[in-house]
């Protein structure tokens, strides 16, 4: 049974019935995969003119998550996701805050510090 979709003017067909087993062309390439990963692929070509083939995005889903680690300080998650010790950071009004985590915690000790005196 062959089935078609059409996603932003793009044509997808699965012709063998094979959920996985979908097919279509971008920019003349022939690329073939899952519908999701096909559709990624072309949603890249429209909105970054980058012709990304869908297997990519089957292996970067299939990766381990990196045992990154956070810490709540005062309210403030603290992230590492390397597990280095000078690699932790923060976003705190905008600003990236990065380096080890007791000197962003005694940064944010000083901020809320500052805050309060001024209320």
């Amino acid at each position: 049974m062959k089935k078609r979709i059409f996603h932003r003017g793009y044509t997808i067909e699965n012709t063998t019935g094979v959920t996985n087993e979908w097919k279509s062309a971008i920019k003349g390439n022939p690329i073939s995969g899952t519908l999701t990963e096909i559709k990624k692929s072309v949603d890249w070509w429209l909105d970054m003119s980058t012709f990304i083939h869908p297997q990519k995005f089957s292996s970067q889903s299939s990766k381990p998550v990196s045992n990154g680690s956070s810490e709540n300080y005062r309210g403030f998650i603290i992230r590492n996701d390397t597990g280095k010790h000078n690699e932790w950071y923060l976003l705190l009004r905008g600003q990236l805050l990065k380096g080890n985590a007791t000197s962003i915690k005694q940064y944010l000790d000083k901020v809320i510090e500052k805050q309060s005196k001024a209320q």
